[in-house]
């Protein structure tokens, strides 16, 4: 898909670079602590991301059993000015006018990072926590070539719940670069700060725009008939 302009890589990289030095940028809601790991290997980034969700941390009520994590994420090559895909899953209309979308394998119906197609969690990718336990996502970028930049927001949600069901509990910012010669190096990693919300609510309209017409999904523990649209999801 190509980009709008090799300005918007510009845009994006002076603002992540202000908001990670400077105070100037309003953080985003924050439900609980963060804990990123992970070393570039090669052109590849293994990392783990966990969220441990403390309804307290951000003056809320909210008792939630399951608190699974969605990644959307931008990938950019420098030299052909254009966006890339993060999976080789068919995107059709998935991605927003910035170029985010949500991250997801091919064949895998849900837009929750490791919910597999028979409803439970893949260990593979991390589990969902709870009220004071840890939701983790695992992922390991890598594969495109040189000068990459790739940025991702990981965003727990809660998917089980009678009180705050289908509200997003934090966010956080992560993000890696494949030099000139195509080796990884780590970037920012940080709580996200303000637009970026509205960047994820615009990939998740993108995502159920392109959802309902997806054709055939199955990720090997089952068959859907289209990918999930997300329900509305709005800040705790």
């Amino acid at each position: 898909m190509k980009a709008r302009s090799a300005g918007l890589l510009a845009l994006a990289s002076a603002v992540c670079l202000a908001c990670f030095l400077f105070t100037g940028c309003q953080p985003t809601l924050e439900c609980g602590p963060w804990t990123f790991s992970g070393t570039p290997t090669g052109n590849s980034f293994p990392m783990t991301d966990t969220f441990t969700f403390n309804p307290g941390n951000c003056g809320k009520s909210c008792d939630c059993s399951q608190d699974p994590i969605i990644q959307m994420v931008w990938v950019y090559d420098a030299t052909n000015h254009m966006n890339l895909y993060a999976s080789d899953q068919p995107q059709g209309t998935r991605s927003d006018a910035n170029g985010w979308a949500i991250d997801q394998l091919n064949g895998w119906a849900y837009a929750y990072y490791s919910l597999q197609n028979n409803g439970t969690f893949s260990a593979t990718y991390g589990l969902p926590g709870s009220n004071g336990t840890a939701s983790t996502l695992i992922d390991a970028p890598g594969g495109w070539g040189a000068n990459i930049y790739f940025y991702a927001v990981d965003v727990p949600v809660c998917y089980s719940s009678k009180t705050c069901k289908d509200k997003i509990l934090g966010y956080y910012f992560w993000s890696y670069i494949l030099d000139n010669t195509d080796t990884g190096q780590k970037f920012i990693t940080a709580p996200a700060w303000k637009d970026l919300d509205t960047e994820f609510q615009n990939a998740v309209a993108a995502w159920n725009a392109w959802a309902p017409t997806s054709g055939s999904e199955n990720d090997g523990t089952g068959t859907l008939s289209h990918a999930v649209v997300l329900p509305t999801l709005s800040d705790l």
